[in-house]
C-alpha cells in the first residue's frame, strides 16, 4: 500500500502535465494489447507460448519503464547532470554498441543478449545525445566569453577553443556514434535517427553564437545529401540497396524482397474505416514476419481501421505538440533544447516508422515507440517522458510562483 501511495504522490506532483501522462500510459497499454494480438500469428511457427512470452516481456518493460518515468519526473534535476556524467554515459553507450558485435540478430549487430532478453544500446545513446547536446548547445557558448580587452593572440586562442568545444566536439560525438551504428552494428536506420535528432537540436539552439555555423551546417547537410545520392552504391550495403529498390519498385518482386512491404500495404488497405475487427488480422499469420515489431501499425489498421490509426496517432501528436509548446515557452536554453530533443525523438520515430510501413519512405527497421515490441525502446521512451515532465513541472511551478508574487 505504501508503494502505491508513493506512486500516486509521484503522479500528483505539482506542475507535471497530466495530459502527457494520460497519452503516454494509454499508448503503452494499447501497445501491450496489440503486441499480444499481433504475436498470435507467429505462435504456429515459434511455439504456442510465443505470444504469451512477448506479452509478458512487454508488460515487464512497461511496468519498469513507468516506474522510471515517475522516478525521473520527480528526481531529475537538469543542473545536477554534470559534464563528466554525460561523457561517461556516452562512453558506456559506445562500448555497449561495439560489444553488440558478439551477437548477430536479423543481419545486424544491434543487440546484446542477456538470457531471454535483448538490449539495444543505441536506444540509450539517443537519449544520452539529447541531454549531452542540449548542455553543449545551450550552456557552453555563454560560458566561454571573449573579452575585447584581451590581446589579439589570446582572443584568437579563445575563438578556436570555443569553436572546438561548441562546434567540432559535438559534431565528432554525433558522427562517431553514427559511424558505430552504420559500420559496426549494420544499423543505418538508428544512425540516421541520431543524426536527424542532433541536426534538429543544432538548428533549434537559441544562442546567437551558432548563427553563422547554421548557414554552414545547412550547406553541409545539403552537400552530404547530394554526395549520398550520387554515390549511394559506395555507402550502402546490398541489403540496404534492396530496401531502397523495394521502396522505388514495390511491385517488382512481391514474393521475394518486397514480400513484407506488399503485405504491409495489404494490411493498410484491408482496414477501411473500422477494420476487420480486433484479432481478425490475416496478415499477422505469416504474411508479415515479426508483425509485432516494426510493422505493427499495419496490423492495427487492418484490425481497427482508420479509427485504430487515429487511436495511436492522435495521442502521439498531442504528446509531441505539448512538448514543443513547453519548449518554446521555457527560457532556459538547456531545458528548452532537452524538450525539443525529446519531442523530436518521438516525432522522428513516428514519421519514419509509419512512413516506412506505408511506403512513403524506405523501410529502416525503426520501432513505433511504446507500441512496437521492444523493451529497450519502450524503457527509454518512458524515461524520456519522465525527464520532460521534470522540466515541465519546474517551469509550471516557477510560472505559478511569479503569478503569486505579481498578485501581492
Amino acid at each position: 500500500m505504501n508503494f502505491i501511495k508513493k506512486i500516486q504522490m509521484m503522479f500528483k506532483r505539482t506542475g507535471t502535465d497530466k495530459t502527457i501522462y494520460a497519452c503516454t500510459i494509454f499508448l503503452a497499454l494499447f501497445g501491450i494489447v496489440m503486441i499480444g494480438d499481433a504475436s498470435v500469428g507467429m505462435s504456429a511457427s515459434e511455439g504456442s507460448n510465443f505470444a504469451t512470452k512477448n506479452l509478458l516481456k512487454q508488460c515487464l518493460f512497461v511496468i519498469v519503464g513507468l516506474g522510471f518515468m515517475f522516478l525521473f519526473a520527480r528526481a531529475y534535476k537538469t543542473r545536477r547532470i554534470s559534464e563528466t556524467l554525460m561523457l561517461v554515459t556516452y562512453g558506456i553507450c559506445i562500448i555497449l554498441m561495439i560489444a553488440c558485435l558478439m551477437w548477430t540478430i536479423n543481419n545486424s549487430h544491434a543487440w546484446i543478449k542477456i538470457g531471454p532478453f535483448t538490449i539495444q544500446p543505441v536506444e540509450f545513446m539517443k537519449l544520452t545525445l539529447i541531454i549531452l547536446l542540449s548542455y553543449i548547445f545551450g550552456v557552453l557558448p555563454d560560458q566561454i566569453r571573449i573579452s575585447p580587452r584581451l590581446s589579439k593572440e589570446k582572443r584568437n586562442k579563445l575563438i578556436w577553443r570555443k569553436a572546438v568545444v561548441c562546434v567540432f566536439f559535438p559534431a565528432f560525438l554525433v558522427i562517431f556514434a553514427f559511424l558505430i551504428c552504420w559500420k559496426v552494428q549494420k544499423d543505418m536506420g538508428s544512425g540516421l535517427i541520431l543524426f536527424v535528432m542532433a541536426t534538429c537540436l543544432f538548428f533549434a539552439t537559441p544562442s546567437q553564437y551558432y548563427r553563422p555555423f547554421k548557414i554552414i551546417g545547412l550547406v553541409g547537410v545539403l552537400f552530404l545529401v547530394l554526395i549520398f545520392i550520387l554515390f549511394h552504391n559506395f555507402f550502402l550495403k546490398s541489403h540496404q540497396m534492396a530496401r531502397i529498390s523495394s521502396w522505388l519498385n514495390p511491385l517488382k518482386d512481391i514474393y521475394g524482397t518486397n514480400y513484407q512491404i506488399i503485405n504491409g500495404f495489404v494490411g493498410y488497405t484491408n482496414g477501411g474505416l473500422i477494420g476487420r475487427g480486433f484479432g481478425n488480422s490475416i496478415m499477422k499469420f505469416g504474411y508479415i514476419p515479426e508483425a509485432q515489431s516494426d510493422f505493427i501499425s499495419s496490423i492495427i489498421v487492418e484490425e481497427l481501421g482508420l479509427v485504430g490509426f487515429a487511436a495511436f496517432f492522435i495521442p502521439y501528436s498531442i504528446i509531441i505538440y505539448r512538448l514543443f509548446r513547453y519548449a518554446f515557452a521555457i527560457k532556459d536554453s538547456r531545458e528548452k533544447l532537452t524538450l525539443i530533443g525529446i519531442a523530436s525523438y518521438f516525432f522522428v520515430h513516428l514519421m519514419v516508422n509509419v512512413g516506412g510501413v506505408s511506403g512513403l519512405i524506405p523501410m529502416t527497421g525503426v520501432p513505433l515507440l511504446l507500441i512496437s515490441a521492444g523493451g529497450t525502446s519502450t524503457l527509454v521512451a518512458l524515461i524520456g517522458i519522465g525527464i520532460a515532465q521534470a522540466i515541465i513541472a519546474k517551469y509550471n511551478r516557477e510560472k505559478k510562483q511569479e503569478a503569486i508574487e505579481k498578485s501581492l
